[in-house]
This record gives structure tokens, sequence and C-alpha cells, in this order.
């Protein structure tokens, strides 16, 4: 007897299981910059999605798995901005040589961010940011 494949909604559930944190798919503006650089800033790129574990942001270049970024997030919920540092777990191409899907895993949580990211996978998941308000 041969094994049914798997329609892709049971797949991407059955990922969604798999996952330590919950993830909120929300496009935010980050500024990022490589740790070994940091005057050299890139302002003004869009997160995908984030969770308590990591991001997925868009970046203007490929980094090597284990480069050292920090990013800057600003939201519309808090006036300061949170600062965040993590390492590259992949880029994977969007548009070859110019626009890459970036995953990052956070390194240490300071209370800030991890309050803020608390929150908004909190607020976002029950629908929407009328808490904040």
């Amino acid at each position: 007897m041969t094994e049914q494949p798997q329609n892709s909604q049971n797949n991407n559930e059955n990922w969604a299981e798999r996952r330590r944190y919950q993830r909120i798919e929300k496009n935010f503006i980050l500024t990022y910059y490589e740790k070994e650089n940091p005057s050299v800033k890139i302002e003004l790129t869009q997160l995908k999605n984030i969770s308590k574990g990591g991001l997925c942001f868009i970046t203007t270049k490929a980094f090597l798995p284990s480069t050292k970024l920090g990013l800057e997030l600003r939201t519309p919920y808090l006036s300061e901005t949170t600062y965040l540092e993590g390492v590259v777990l992949e880029s994977r191409p969007k548009i070859e040589g110019i626009i890459y899907e970036t995953r990052l895993q956070f390194e240490e949580l300071n209370s800030q961010a991890d309050f803020l990211i608390m929150k908004m996978i909190e607020v976002f998941m029950n629908g929407g940011a009328n808490a904040y308000e």
C-alpha cells in the first residue's frame, strides 16, 4: 500500500506545530548592520515576520550563515527604537543580486525587546492593535 501525499495545508499545520515560538507576520520598519561594522547601517528595510526566537526580513545582500547582525526595530506602538541582535541562519534570494529574505535567530533579548515581542504577538494573535490604543 502506498502512502497518500499530504496536502500543503496539512504540511503548513505540521510546520507550525514544530515551531518553538509563535510568530506574527507584520511589516514593521528595520535598520540593520553587521556587528563587525556598525557604522554602515542599512536604513529602512521591511520585517516579514517575528517571534521570540528570531525574525525574517528583507535585505539587499545575502549574508553568510553565522553573520552577527544588529537591528533597530521601530513600531507605531513605542516611541523608542528597540535594539535586537542575532545570528543569520540563511539568506534566500527573492530576486538574485537585489533582494533576499534573511532569517535571523536572536541571541539574548534585552528586557525591552523581550517585552515588545511578547506584547506584539499577544496583541496580533488576538486580532489587532486595539490593545495598544
